[in-house]
C-alpha cells in the first residue's frame, strides 16, 4: 500500500507541488522579514506569517492530489476526490513537510537569537548631517566619548570603538548588528553642527524586537558639548537599567576650551587610522589643543601615543621620539592621575624602552581605571608575550578581542600569542580572520606565512608570499621560505638585494636578522640582532624570547647577550 501511494503521489506530481510551494514560502519570508524590521513591526507578525505559510503545506498537498495543470489549464486529476481517510493522510504529509521549518523557527532560531541577559550596548557611529564633510571627526569624536562614558558604568557591557566603527557606512539592520556583536541594545544617532550651534539626535533600540526604548534630540551651543554627552550617556543608562545610574557625572569636562576639545577629536580621529600621514596630522592637532589649554590631559596622552606609534608605523628611532612621548605621558598623569589613557601611554612607552616592569605596572593601572579599554589589554598582552608569559598573554589578548572583536591589530596580537606558543595551526587560523577584517594588514600576512613555514607547509607558505604585496618585508619572507625549500642560492640573492635597499633605511632590523639566519649566515644574523637591540626594534622584542626562528642560535652566548640588552634575560 505504501509503495502504491508513493507511485500515486509521483504520478499526481504532489512532490513537485510541495517543492515549488516551499521555494515560494522561503522567498516570501526573505521579503517579509526586512520589511517588518524596517517598519518596526513586532516579532509576532513574522511568527504569524510563518504559521500561515506552514498551514499552506497540507492544502497544497490536497490540491495537488485533486488537480493538475495540463496545457496551461487547471484540470481534475483522474481518480476523483479523495476519501476522508486519504484526505487525512494527505494532510499528514503536508504537516510533515512543514515540520522542519517550524521546528527550526520556533526552536533553534529563537534560542540562537536570545539577547544577552546583562545590560549591553553598541554605540554606532553618529551620522554627520553637517554641510561640511570635514565635521566627520566631530560626530565620530562624540560617538567615541559616549562609548568611553558608558564603559565607565559598572554593570554595562559596551562594545569597543573599533568594533562599533566597523559598521560605519554599512546600511545593515540594527538587529543583525546586535546579534553579531551579542548585545541587547543599539544606540544610533546624528550630529548637525553649524557654526557654534549643535543639534544631536539619538535613539536607543532593543535588539530583541526592534522597538525604540528611548529617543531624544538636543539643541545646544558648542560650548555645552560636555553637558550634552553627559546627559545623553545618563539617559542611555536609565533606559538600560535604572539602578546603574550614579550620582557622579558620566562625562567630566576634560578642558575649558571647546576649541581645544574640537582639535583633540580631530587628532584622535586621525590617530585611529594608524597611518604615517594620519599620525603626522594627528600630532599637529594635539599640539594645537595643548597650545590652547596646556592642562588638557587627554591631548597630552594623545600626543604621547602619536610619538610611540611613529616607531611602529614610520620606523622612527627610539632616541628621536620616546623622550618626547614620555614627557607628554607624564604630563597627562600629572594633570589627571585617574586618566586610563595616560597610564596606558606610559605603558606603551615603557614597552618600547624595554622596561617591562614599568610597562606592566602602568598598563595594569590603566585596566584598573577602565576595564573596558581594549587597547590597554592589547598592549598588556604584548608585554606578557614578550616576557614569555604565554598563558597570561593569550588570556589578555582574548579579553582585548572580546572587547574589540573587529580590530585587526587586536586579532593580530592574539595570533602572535599562538605563534609564540608554537601553535602554528591556530596562528594561521587567527591571521586568516585578521585578513578578513583588513586584507591590507601586512603584519597579519607576514605571520600567516611564518605559521605555514614553521609548520612545514612550504608550498602553502610560498603561495601566501605570492599573495602578499611586493616590498622589502615580502622579499625577506620569500628568502626564508626558499631557504627552507633548499634553494639557498636564490634566497641569498634576495637577502643581499634587500640589505642593499634597507641598510640605511628606517626598516626594522629583526626581519633582516631572521633572513640572514635562514641562509645560514650566523655572523650576519648577529650583526643585525645587535643593531636591532641597540635601536630598540619594537617588532623583534615581541617574539624574540619564544620565536622558533632563533632556535639554531639560542644557546650561543651572543644571543643571551642580545636578550640581556633587551632586559629579557
Amino acid at each position: 500500500m505504501a509503495l502504491s501511494l508513493l507511485v500515486e503521489l509521483k504520478r499526481r506530481r504532489v512532490f513537485r507541488a510541495l517543492l515549488g510551494y516551499g521555494i515560494a514560502a522561503f522567498a516570501v519570508l526573505q521579503i517579509v522579514e526586512p520589511v517588518m524590521h524596517g517598519l518596526h513591526w513586532p516579532d509576532a507578525v513574522l511568527s504569524y506569517v510563518v504559521v500561515s505559510l506552514a498551514a499552506g503545506f497540507p492544502i497544497v498537498v490536497t490540491l495537488a492530489w485533486i488537480f493538475d495543470v495540463q496545457g496551461g489549464r487547471l484540470e481534475r486529476t483522474e481518480g476523483g476526490r479523495p476519501g476522508m481517510r486519504r484526505l487525512l493522510l494527505l494532510a499528514g504529509i503536508g504537516v510533515l513537510a512543514a515540520a522542519p521549518g517550524l521546528i527550526w523557527y520556533f526552536g533553534f532560531r529563537g534560542r540562537s537569537q536570545t539577547p544577552p541577559a546583562s545590560p549591553s550596548i553598541v554605540v554606532l557611529p553618529f551620522a554627520n548631517l553637517s554641510g561640511d564633510k570635514e565635521n566627520e571627526y566631530f560626530s565620530d569624536g562624540m560617538t567615541e566619548e559616549i562609548i568611553n562614558a558608558l564603559a565607565n558604568v559598572e554593570g554595562v557591557r559596551v562594545v569597543a570603538r573599533t568594533s562599533a566603527f566597523f559598521f560605519k557606512g554599512k546600511n545593515l539592520d540594527v538587529r543583525k548588528i546586535g546579534a553579531e556583536l551579542n548585545v541587547a541594545t543599539v544606540l544610533e544617532g546624528s550630529v548637525r553642527r553649524e557654526g557654534n550651534q549643535l543639534r544631536v539626535f539619538a535613539q536607543l533600540i532593543s535588539v530583541a524586537d526592534g522597538y525604540h526604548l528611548w529617543s531624544k534630540s538636543y539643541d545646544r551651543e558648542l560650548k555645552g558639548v560636555f553637558s550634552v554627552e553627559d546627559e545623553l550617556a545618563r539617559a542611555i543608562v536609565l533606559a538600560l537599567k535604572p539602578r546603574l545610574v550614579q550620582d557622579r557625572a558620566l562625562v567630566e569636562p576634560a578642558t575649558v576650551s571647546t576649541e581645544a576639545h574640537d582639535l583633540y577629536l580631530k587628532g584622535r580621529y586621525l590617530w585611529n587610522q594608524r597611518t604615517v600621514e594620519g599620525l603626522t596630522k594627528a600630532k599637529a592637532f594635539f599640539e594645537r589643543a595643548i597650545a590652547l589649554d596646556s592642562g588638557y590631559a587627554l591631548a597630552h596622552s594623545g600626543l604621547a601615543d602619536c610619538y610611540s606609534l611613529f616607531m611602529d608605523y614610520s620606523g622612527a628611532r627610539a632616541t628621536e621620539v620616546l623622550p618626547k612621548a614620555k614627557a607628554h605621558a607624564l604630563k597627562a598623569v600629572e594633570l589627571d592621575d585617574g586618566l586610563a589613557e595616560g597610564h596606558a601611554s606610559l605603558g606603551a612607552i615603557s614597552e618600547h624602552e624595554y622596561d617591562w616592569n614599568t610597562a606592566e605596572r602602568e598598563l595594569k593601572r590603566a585596566i584598573e581605571l577602565r576595564p573596558g579599554y581594549a587597547t590597554a589589554h592589547q598592549w598588556y598582552a604584548e608585554v606578557l608575550s614578550t616576557q614569555g608569559r604565554l598563558p597570561e598573554a593569550r588570556a589578555e589578548a582574548e579579553r582585548a578581542r572580546q572587547l574589540d572583536p573587529t580590530s585587526p591589530i587586536v586579532s593580530h596580537i592574539l595570533a602572535i600569542t599562538f605563534f609564540n606558543s608554537r601553535d602554528y595551526d591556530r596562528t594561521v587560523e587567527q591571521e586568516m580572520k585578521t585578513l578578513e577584517l583588513d586584507p591590507t594588514f601586512f603584519p597579519a600576512r607576514a605571520f600567516l606565512i611564518l605559521g605555514h613555514l614553521h609548520a612545514g607547509r612550504l608550498e602553502e607558505a610560498l603561495a601566501a608570499v605570492d599573495q602578499a604585496p611586493a616590498g622589502p618585508g615580502n622579499q625577506l619572507l620569500r628568502a626564508q621560505v626558499l631557504a627552507a625549500k633548499g634553494d639557498r642560492m636564490a634566497a641569498q640573492q634576495l637577502v643581499t638585494q634587500a640589505e642593499a635597499r634597507l641598510a640605511a633605511d628606517r626598516f626594522p632590523r629583526g626581519p633582516l636578522a631572521a633572513a640572514r639566519l635562514a641562509v645560514g649566515d650566523k655572523e650576519g644574523a648577529f650583526a643585525w640582532l645587535e643593531k636591532a637591540a641597540e635601536e630598540q626594534d619594537p617588532i623583534l622584542a615581541l617574539t624574540v624570547k619564544s620565536n622558533p626562528t632563533w632556535d639554531p642560535i639560542r644557546s650561543d652566548p651572543r644571543f643571551q647577550k642580545v636578550l640581556r640588552r633587551m632586559n629579557l634575560e
